[in-house]
């Protein structure tokens, strides 16, 4: 039996990786432009709101709720420009979120500052869960949240650098997401309680919820009054915070 030249197999795999290169070059683009797959549009204030179904009109006072939340960052200005794309269908929600059909939101660093969205109710300001049932920390998550959320790592990515998500740590990231995603509405007290008593809720892993990273930027910046830039720039070791969240005890 004649073996294929060694030439011929080297092309093969040369026409495989050129496939591949084209095919992942493709869904990139697909990922940072993606508003030929969104119908409808709105602009108002620093968003330009893309959806795949009709815009409800309350969605001026959502994004009045989330400019409100974004204000308390020192990350924020108002010359910054945000490009929420809400993904009612799940083949568009699984598409433009990696594949990841429970996400609540999402924002696709370093690759795009797209902000992509889960099916949302505009009308009651909260976006639709993935499964039947009451959704953990729904009245302090309502859309306006999840908006604010994922613009904050947009922020952060401008503010920080477009790899911020792979230097830096993951409960820095999304802690102070979660905190300016919150608004003020978050009582450190009790949640350091949680985290001493263990209450699942602090679970990252199994609720779903950033509560602990919250509460660990939260101690940073309010409690120990650290700069947000210097503790970027000199993130504490986490396994050594959570020791002393652990054992400290509140006046």
């Amino acid at each position: 039996m004649k073996r294929p030249s060694l030439k011929k197999s080297r092309g093969a795999v040369c026409r495989v990786g050129l496939s591949l290169t084209g095919a992942l070059g493709l869904y990139i683009a697909i990922l940072a432009y993606p508003q030929p797959a969104f119908a409808y549009r709105l602009h108002y204030r620093q968003f330009d709101i893309w959806s795949d179904r009709p815009i409800d009109d309350p969605i001026s006072a959502v994004l009045d709720d989330a400019t409100r939340r974004l204000q308390t960052s020192i990350l924020y200005t108002p010359e910054q420009r945000f490009h929420v794309f809400i993904c009612n269908t799940r083949w568009r929600l699984q598409l433009y979120g990696i594949f990841h059909p429970r996400v609540g939101g999402i924002v696709i660093a370093p690759l795009t500052s797209n902000i992509y969205l889960r099916e949302a109710d505009i009308a009651r300001n909260r976006i639709i869960p993935p499964v039947a049932g009451p959704m953990l920390d729904a009245k302090e998550r309502p859309l306006a949240y999840y908006i604010t959320h994922e613009a904050t790592h947009v922020m952060q990515g401008r503010a920080f650098g477009r790899f911020f998500a792979l230097i830096h740590p993951a409960w820095l990231n999304e802690g102070y997401a979660d905190l300016v995603g919150k608004g003020g509405d978050f009582d450190l007290r009790d949640n350091l309680a949680r985290y001493q008593a263990h209450d699942p809720l602090m679970d990252v892993a199994r609720s779903g919820l950033y509560r602990r990273y919250h509460l660990e930027v939260a101690w940073m910046l309010e409690h120990d009054a650290v700069p947000l830039r210097m503790l970027y720039a000199h993130p504490p070791a986490e396994k050594k915070l959570l020791a002393r969240l652990a054992k400290v005890r509140l006046p």
